[in-house]
């Protein structure tokens, strides 16, 4: 990857940090630094929850390397039509839904991630 599509751009420990000390995690958790709102913590068991935020560049890596290879594809429309950044993200059970939106371009979309044998998966 190059710096247009940059992995591995998000570190939580504090967040992670923050829930650990919570007797519950609330059904809304906003990261104080992205702003990234992560819906449905809540069900889901907290260790769980805590792995998704310490190993949520895994799942930004698919979506960078996913948008990467459409721009190789259409390379006439700038690079900038192709970066994006995680806005919201909801947690369920068997999925990971992340809103993204346009770093340059006003665009929005959501991908769909599940954890199948130990890896994540980005749904198509």
């Amino acid at each position: 990857m190059d710096e247009n599509f940059p992995i591995n751009r998000y570190h939580f420990s504090d967040l992670v940090e923050h829930i650990q000390k919570l007797e519950t995690v609330p059904d809304i958790v906003t990261d104080s630094e992205t702003e990234i709102e992560f819906y449905g913590g809540n069900t889901i068991p907290k260790e769980d929850f805590i792995r998704l935020l310490a190993h949520f560049n895994e799942i930004d890596n698919l979506a960078q390397n996913d948008t990467k290879q459409d721009y190789e594809k259409h390379p006439q429309f700038g690079v900038k039509s192709y970066q994006f950044e995680p806005s919201w993200v909801e947690v369920s059970a068997d999925s990971v839904c992340v809103e993204y939106v346009g770093s340059y371009i006003n665009t929005d979309f959501h991908l769909t991630f599940t954890y199948i044998n130990g890896e994540w998966i980005l749904e198509k």
